[in-house]
Protein backbone atom coordinates (compact mmCIF):
# COMPACT_ATOMS: atom_id res chain seq x y z
CA UNK A 1 0.00 0.00 0.00
CA UNK A 2 1.39 3.77 -0.86
CA UNK A 3 2.39 5.84 2.05
CA UNK A 4 1.58 9.26 1.18
CA UNK A 5 4.27 11.61 2.15
CA UNK A 6 3.69 15.88 2.68
CA UNK A 7 5.74 18.48 0.96
CA UNK A 8 5.67 21.86 3.18
CA UNK A 9 5.80 25.15 1.08
CA UNK A 10 6.29 28.13 2.99
CA UNK A 11 6.91 31.36 1.90
CA UNK A 12 9.94 31.71 3.90
CA UNK A 13 12.89 28.98 3.64
CA UNK A 14 15.65 28.17 6.22
CA UNK A 15 18.74 29.74 7.08
CA UNK A 16 20.56 29.56 4.35
CA UNK A 17 23.84 31.16 5.75
CA UNK A 18 26.03 28.03 5.44
CA UNK A 19 26.75 28.04 1.68
CA UNK A 20 28.89 24.63 2.75
CA UNK A 21 25.40 22.82 2.12
CA UNK A 22 25.24 20.55 -0.69
CA UNK A 23 23.66 22.77 -3.34
CA UNK A 24 22.03 21.54 -7.19
CA UNK A 25 19.93 23.18 -9.75
CA UNK A 26 17.18 20.88 -10.88
CA UNK A 27 14.65 23.14 -13.21
CA UNK A 28 11.22 21.60 -11.83
CA UNK A 29 10.71 21.21 -8.50
CA UNK A 30 7.04 20.28 -9.06
CA UNK A 31 6.94 16.80 -7.77
CA UNK A 32 7.92 14.93 -4.79
CA UNK A 33 10.94 13.13 -6.05
CA UNK A 34 13.55 14.29 -8.64
CA UNK A 35 15.96 13.62 -10.88
CA UNK A 36 19.16 15.67 -11.22
CA UNK A 37 20.35 16.40 -14.61
CA UNK A 38 23.31 14.11 -15.68
CA UNK A 39 26.23 17.30 -14.77
CA UNK A 40 24.33 17.45 -11.50
CA UNK A 41 24.20 13.91 -10.56
CA UNK A 42 28.16 13.64 -11.45
CA UNK A 43 28.60 16.74 -9.20
CA UNK A 44 26.27 15.07 -6.33
CA UNK A 45 27.79 11.40 -6.48
CA UNK A 46 31.79 12.18 -7.77
CA UNK A 47 32.91 15.88 -6.43
CA UNK A 48 30.81 15.93 -3.24
CA UNK A 49 30.83 12.09 -2.69
CA UNK A 50 27.05 12.02 -1.44
CA UNK A 51 25.57 9.02 -0.82
CA UNK A 52 21.38 7.70 0.01
CA UNK A 53 20.23 9.69 2.80
CA UNK A 54 22.56 12.67 2.68
CA UNK A 55 20.52 15.83 3.01
CA UNK A 56 20.94 18.42 0.09
CA UNK A 57 18.72 21.92 -1.62
CA UNK A 58 17.58 22.30 -4.89
CA UNK A 59 16.90 25.21 -6.71
CA UNK A 60 14.93 26.05 -9.80
CA UNK A 61 16.18 29.36 -10.90
CA UNK A 62 12.56 30.95 -10.57
CA UNK A 63 12.77 31.48 -6.27
CA UNK A 64 11.79 28.48 -5.63
CA UNK A 65 13.80 26.18 -3.11
CA UNK A 66 13.23 22.72 -1.77
CA UNK A 67 15.13 20.62 1.27
CA UNK A 68 15.17 16.83 0.62
CA UNK A 69 17.47 13.75 1.05
CA UNK A 70 19.25 11.47 -2.01
CA UNK A 71 17.01 8.57 -1.86
CA UNK A 72 19.11 6.59 -4.98
CA UNK A 73 22.79 6.95 -6.13
CA UNK A 74 23.37 4.87 -9.45
CA UNK A 75 25.72 4.64 -12.65
CA UNK A 76 21.96 6.11 -14.27
CA UNK A 77 21.74 9.09 -12.10
CA UNK A 78 20.88 10.67 -8.81
CA UNK A 79 17.22 10.84 -7.43
CA UNK A 80 16.10 13.34 -4.46
CA UNK A 81 13.14 13.08 -2.50
CA UNK A 82 11.83 16.30 -1.49
CA UNK A 83 10.10 17.14 1.70
CA UNK A 84 10.05 20.76 2.03
CA UNK A 85 9.57 23.86 -0.49
CA UNK A 86 9.80 27.05 -0.43
CA UNK A 87 9.81 30.34 -2.39
CA UNK A 88 12.26 33.19 -2.00
CA UNK A 89 11.52 36.28 -3.49
CA UNK A 90 13.38 38.14 -6.34
CA UNK A 91 15.81 40.80 -4.27
CA UNK A 92 14.52 44.35 -5.17
CA UNK A 93 15.61 46.58 -7.39
CA UNK A 94 15.53 44.00 -9.82
CA UNK A 95 19.03 44.66 -11.82
CA UNK A 96 18.91 44.66 -15.59
CA UNK A 97 22.57 44.72 -16.95
CA UNK A 98 22.93 46.46 -20.68
CA UNK A 99 27.06 45.60 -21.72
CA UNK A 100 29.17 45.88 -24.19
CA UNK A 101 30.58 42.85 -23.60
CA UNK A 102 34.40 42.08 -22.96
CA UNK A 103 36.71 39.57 -25.06
CA UNK A 104 37.63 36.18 -24.00
CA UNK A 105 36.99 34.85 -20.78
CA UNK A 106 36.58 38.00 -18.93
CA UNK A 107 32.71 37.43 -19.95
CA UNK A 108 32.66 34.34 -17.78
CA UNK A 109 33.75 36.49 -14.94
CA UNK A 110 31.15 38.63 -15.58
CA UNK A 111 28.34 36.38 -15.50
CA UNK A 112 29.86 34.62 -12.47
CA UNK A 113 30.21 37.61 -10.72
CA UNK A 114 26.89 39.49 -11.26
CA UNK A 115 24.86 36.69 -11.11
CA UNK A 116 26.40 36.45 -7.25
CA UNK A 117 25.38 39.69 -6.69
CA UNK A 118 21.89 38.79 -7.88
CA UNK A 119 21.48 40.74 -11.30
CA UNK A 120 18.24 40.10 -12.63
CA UNK A 121 18.70 39.76 -16.45
CA UNK A 122 22.31 40.38 -18.91
CA UNK A 123 21.27 42.03 -22.26
CA UNK A 124 24.82 41.91 -24.49
CA UNK A 125 24.46 45.57 -26.76
CA UNK A 126 26.35 46.24 -30.06
CA UNK A 127 27.63 49.65 -30.08
CA UNK A 128 30.13 51.39 -32.07
CA UNK A 129 32.89 50.35 -30.84
CA UNK A 130 32.12 46.96 -29.23
CA UNK A 131 35.04 44.26 -29.53
CA UNK A 132 33.01 41.00 -28.98
CA UNK A 133 30.35 38.95 -30.22
CA UNK A 134 27.92 36.89 -28.72
CA UNK A 135 27.33 33.21 -29.94
CA UNK A 136 24.75 30.75 -28.86
CA UNK A 137 27.65 28.01 -27.83
CA UNK A 138 28.83 31.36 -25.33
CA UNK A 139 25.17 31.70 -24.04
CA UNK A 140 25.06 28.10 -23.23
CA UNK A 141 28.12 28.28 -21.82
CA UNK A 142 27.07 31.53 -19.84
CA UNK A 143 24.16 29.44 -18.50
CA UNK A 144 26.43 26.82 -16.80
CA UNK A 145 28.38 29.43 -15.04
CA UNK A 146 25.17 31.22 -13.60
CA UNK A 147 24.04 27.89 -12.33
CA UNK A 148 27.58 27.62 -10.48
CA UNK A 149 27.90 30.75 -9.73
CA UNK A 150 24.04 30.70 -8.05
CA UNK A 151 24.96 27.32 -6.50
CA UNK A 152 28.03 28.31 -4.86
CA UNK A 153 26.16 32.24 -3.59
CA UNK A 154 22.87 30.73 -2.33
CA UNK A 155 20.85 32.65 -5.36
CA UNK A 156 17.56 31.25 -5.74
CA UNK A 157 17.16 33.34 -8.99
CA UNK A 158 18.94 32.67 -12.09
CA UNK A 159 19.53 35.78 -14.37
CA UNK A 160 17.70 36.31 -17.75
CA UNK A 161 20.64 35.71 -20.16
CA UNK A 162 19.19 37.19 -23.36
CA UNK A 163 20.37 37.09 -27.25
CA UNK A 164 22.38 39.96 -27.67
CA UNK A 165 20.95 43.47 -29.58
CA UNK A 166 21.85 46.75 -30.87
CA UNK A 167 21.78 49.45 -28.82
CA UNK A 168 18.90 51.17 -30.26
CA UNK A 169 17.10 48.04 -29.51
CA UNK A 170 17.80 47.76 -25.88
CA UNK A 171 16.36 51.38 -25.52
CA UNK A 172 13.12 50.62 -27.32
CA UNK A 173 12.72 48.17 -24.51
CA UNK A 174 13.23 50.29 -21.49
CA UNK A 175 9.75 52.07 -20.77
CA UNK A 176 9.10 49.06 -18.57
CA UNK A 177 11.97 50.47 -15.94
CA UNK A 178 11.55 52.66 -13.00
CA UNK A 179 14.99 54.06 -13.71
CA UNK A 180 17.64 53.71 -16.68
CA UNK A 181 21.08 54.70 -16.13
CA UNK A 182 24.21 54.81 -18.08
CA UNK A 183 27.71 54.60 -16.76
CA UNK A 184 29.96 57.32 -17.97
CA UNK A 185 33.07 59.38 -16.23
CA UNK A 186 32.85 62.57 -14.80
CA UNK A 187 28.95 62.03 -13.62
CA UNK A 188 27.14 61.62 -10.15
CA UNK A 189 28.86 59.86 -7.79
CA UNK A 190 27.35 57.04 -6.10
CA UNK A 191 26.48 59.06 -3.05
CA UNK A 192 24.51 60.99 -4.97
CA UNK A 193 22.24 58.42 -7.34
CA UNK A 194 22.50 55.13 -4.83
CA UNK A 195 19.60 55.89 -2.43
CA UNK A 196 17.31 56.80 -4.80
CA UNK A 197 18.25 53.96 -7.61
CA UNK A 198 18.50 50.94 -4.72
CA UNK A 199 14.95 51.78 -3.49
CA UNK A 200 12.91 51.57 -7.22
CA UNK A 201 11.25 48.56 -8.32
CA UNK A 202 13.70 48.04 -11.72
CA UNK A 203 16.78 49.37 -12.95
CA UNK A 204 18.33 48.96 -16.26
CA UNK A 205 21.91 50.13 -16.29
CA UNK A 206 24.02 50.39 -19.52
CA UNK A 207 27.93 49.64 -19.47
CA UNK A 208 29.70 50.95 -22.40
CA UNK A 209 32.79 49.11 -24.40
CA UNK A 210 36.14 49.64 -23.62
CA UNK A 211 36.72 52.70 -26.20
CA UNK A 212 33.98 54.44 -24.39
CA UNK A 213 30.61 55.71 -25.82
CA UNK A 214 30.13 57.76 -28.87
CA UNK A 215 28.94 61.24 -28.23
CA UNK A 216 25.96 60.12 -30.29
CA UNK A 217 25.25 56.91 -27.92
CA UNK A 218 25.73 58.76 -24.83
CA UNK A 219 23.40 61.48 -26.10
CA UNK A 220 20.40 59.05 -27.52
CA UNK A 221 20.99 57.50 -23.90
CA UNK A 222 20.27 60.44 -22.38
CA UNK A 223 17.62 61.58 -24.88
CA UNK A 224 15.61 58.46 -23.64
CA UNK A 225 15.91 59.18 -19.93
CA UNK A 226 18.67 57.54 -19.02
CA UNK A 227 20.77 59.22 -15.89
CA UNK A 228 24.49 59.41 -16.45
CA UNK A 229 26.30 58.45 -13.27
CA UNK A 230 30.10 57.33 -12.23
CA UNK A 231 31.00 54.34 -10.49
CA UNK A 232 34.34 56.44 -9.42
CA UNK A 233 37.17 58.28 -10.32
CA UNK A 234 39.05 55.02 -11.86
CA UNK A 235 39.02 53.57 -15.30
CA UNK A 236 37.55 50.56 -15.30
CA UNK A 237 37.16 47.83 -17.42
CA UNK A 238 33.95 46.86 -18.56
CA UNK A 239 33.68 43.41 -16.51
CA UNK A 240 34.82 45.52 -13.33
CA UNK A 241 32.26 48.54 -14.19
CA UNK A 242 29.35 45.81 -14.34
CA UNK A 243 30.09 43.84 -10.98
CA UNK A 244 30.61 47.46 -9.35
CA UNK A 245 27.31 48.73 -10.45
CA UNK A 246 25.96 45.16 -9.38
CA UNK A 247 27.62 45.62 -6.05
CA UNK A 248 26.54 48.69 -5.64
CA UNK A 249 22.81 48.32 -5.81
CA UNK A 250 22.87 44.56 -4.30
CA UNK A 251 24.44 46.30 -0.96
CA UNK A 252 22.27 49.19 -0.96
CA UNK A 253 19.24 47.24 -1.74
CA UNK A 254 19.49 44.13 -0.05
CA UNK A 255 17.31 42.62 2.37
CA UNK A 256 18.11 39.56 5.20
CA UNK A 257 17.75 36.33 2.84
CA UNK A 258 14.80 34.97 4.99
CA UNK A 259 12.85 36.48 8.27
CA UNK A 260 11.07 34.68 10.61
CA UNK A 261 7.91 33.01 9.56
CA UNK A 262 6.02 34.26 12.88
CA UNK A 263 2.41 33.05 11.39
CA UNK A 264 3.43 29.31 11.36
CA UNK A 265 1.43 28.89 8.24
CA UNK A 266 3.15 26.93 5.29
CA UNK A 267 0.85 24.68 2.71
CA UNK A 268 0.96 21.14 2.73
CA UNK A 269 1.00 18.94 -0.31
CA UNK A 270 0.23 15.68 -0.36
CA UNK A 271 2.54 13.28 -2.24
Amino acid sequence: MAVGRFIVISQEGPDNSDMSEARFYASDLSGCDVDLTEQEARHASQSRRLRTGDPVVLFDGRGTEAGGEITAVSRSGVQVRVLQSWTRPRPRPTVTLAVAMPKGPRQDLLVEKCTELGIAALWPIQTARSVSQVSVHKLNKWRRTAVEAAKQSGQAWLPELSPPRQLVEALGEAAGFAHLLIAVPNAEIPSEWVTGVAAAESVLAFIGPEGGWTDSERAVCVDRGCRAISLGPNTLRIETAAIALAAILHAAGCEPLHSANTDGGGRFLRC
